[in-house]
């Protein structure tokens, strides 16, 4: 599947006075807590979801502040947002600990629902760089092998996932070695690690099931927009709906800034999978 071209001009995130942002543990770890942003006033009982996931190469020294005005912008465009945060590399994530706060923070979300007004039934994965990674993981879930310490017997639906540069296939050159560490490649033969890797990197994942959509910057030389590419035709190929859209002039970065991403065209994305 080819892909499509957009100008992101530099645009002006509505004010935000009518937004709540609280801090919520959902397990007893020092990474283990999400913040919550909803808006205050909306015409719905309950809101579609937004559960982002953070990036830095999956990390330590990187947390959830990185998503926090892109969640604000999203939040005040009348959705909830839940910026998750999790046990990265060289901070107790170490296999498979980072994959298994991931599942928990965004299995969380029924919970949530019982004190918030969220709609269970419409939850979107979104994430930059690494946390694009994980949300397109997310999104491939029900894949998990039952064998796998992965393997969630009922784990939270998806109605789309969305990657802003996101590492969607961990045998690409990206994070340098932190793709290996994140699995521990190196403890594993050949045969287990494709085991693993048919569980961990989203590009072995396929089918989702749900859309995805996959963006790129067309300056980002930190996670080359081939590498998204190579993703969504592999999706298509696997009977996905799955689109890729380079941002004209995007570095890495750009994807998370709501001055310049436009923040009205990610909104409506995740209206469009909740419909």
């Amino acid at each position: 599947m080819s892909s499509s071209s957009v100008s992101s001009l530099p645009v002006t995130p509505p004010e935000e006075p009518d937004l709540t942002v609280e801090q919520i543990s959902w397990g007893d770890g020092n990474s283990q807590f999400g913040n919550l942003y909803l808006p205050q006033k909306t015409e719905r009982t309950f809101l579609p979801v937004v559960v982002m996931i953070h990036g830095g190469c999956w990390s330590e020294p990187y947390g959830l502040v990185l998503q926090d005005a892109l969640s604000r912008a999203l939040a005040a465009r009348g959705l909830a947002v839940w910026n998750i945060e999790y046990r990265r590399l060289g901070g107790g994530g170490e296999w498979p600990a980072l994959f298994d706060d991931v599942a928990n923070a965004i299995d969380y979300v029924p919970q949530l629902a019982l004190k918030y007004p969220l709609d269970t039934s419409k939850v979107v994965s979104m994430g930059h760089s690494a946390g694009g990674h994980l949300a397109l993981w997310l999104a491939s879930r029900r894949n998990i092998d039952a064998g796998s310490p992965l393997f969630r017997s009922n784990p939270q639906l998806l109605a789309g996932a969305i990657s802003l540069a996101g590492v969607a296939d961990l045998e690409a050159n990206a994070c340098g070695d932190n793709a290996q560490r994140l699995i521990d490649a190196q403890a594993l033969t050949p045969t287990t690690l494709q085991y693993r890797l048919s569980n961990t990197s989203p590009i072995k994942m396929l089918p989702t099931g749900i859309p995805t959509v996959l963006f790129s910057g067309t300056r980002d030389g930190i996670v080359v927009s081939s590498i998204s590419e190579a993703y969504v035709e592999a999706a298509t190929k696997a009977g996905d709906t799955s689109e890729h859209l380079l941002i004209t002039g995007a570095d890495h970065f750009d994807l998370i800034d709501p001055l310049f991403m436009d923040v009205t065209l990610l909104a409506d994305i995740v209206e469009s999978m909740v419909e």
